[in-house]
């Protein structure tokens, strides 16, 4: 075989096992425990800048911000030299929003 041909079929297998990771990450997130935020959100966030992206195609938002994004389902109180603030613990399917510019 040629080395081309043995790359794309070395792509495409990847590709397969990705999806693979990501529909079996998806149905335990939804099935799983009750230990923490273990649901899926289906949107998006408008920004996030500590992104915490995993290759099964989930990620959550390290952000600790003054107000959770309106998408954000569970939004958790985080105590800060600066006062109170609020980090978005759900998990996310895709890809990472852009940074944020001020948190």
């Amino acid at each position: 075989m040629k080395s081309s041909t043995l790359l794309v079929i070395l792509v495409l297998q990847a590709v397969l096992v990705m999806g693979i990771f990501a529909a079996v990450a998806k149905e335990n997130a939804a099935v799983g425990d009750n230990k923490g935020n273990r649901e899926t959100n289906g949107s998006k966030l408008k920004c996030c800048t500590n992104c915490n992206f995993s290759f099964s195609g989930l990620y959550t938002c390290d952000d600790i911000v003054k107000k959770c994004d309106h998408v954000c389902k569970v939004c958790s109180a985080v105590r800060t030299p600066a006062g109170k603030r609020f980090q978005c613990t759900d998990t996310f399917l895709g890809i990472c929003g852009p940074p944020c510019k001020k948190h």
